[in-house]
């Protein structure tokens, strides 16, 4: 797997850190995701492992300042994994798609959150137990 971004996670802004489990709201959650540095606005986004993307996925259910965030979600063949924060290209819906392939460009998060290190949020819906265990 690689960086959906090319950059590294999101160090601690004022929202917190983009590491997964990383505090949220004063400890009361965790973070269920990675987040990937976005640098430019509106940068290149590649897909960070190969599989079908299965539809598109909205992180928010009414559009914020005007902007509707966008996402994908991907299944591969042993898990499912969501990206949001950037706009898919229509074409690769319903289709395979593979590592380092370009899938669309960055959004801007920072118009919902001020202050937030713009970044591509990475988050595994659903992993196969099996390639965990060891069968005799």
């Amino acid at each position: 797997m690689i960086s959906p971004t090319g950059h590294g996670t999101r160090y601690a802004d004022k929202w917190g850190r983009g590491a997964y489990g990383a505090s949220r709201d004063n400890g009361s959650r965790i973070h269920k995701g990675i987040d990937f540095i976005v640098s430019p606005i509106g940068q290149n986004i590649i897909a960070p492992c190969a599989g079908l993307v299965i539809r598109l996925k909205l992180p928010y259910a009414n559009p914020v300042k005007d902007i509707m965030f966008s996402g994908i979600l991907v299944r591969a063949s042993d898990y499912e994994y969501t990206l949001f924060y950037f706009e898919p290209f229509k074409e690769i819906i319903r289709t395979r798609i593979e590592e380092g392939q370009l899938i669309g460009h960055a959004q801007d998060i920072s118009l919902k959150y001020p202050g937030m290190i713009p970044h591509v949020h990475m988050q595994f819906d659903s992993i196969n137990p099996e390639i965990f265990m060891r069968f005799p």
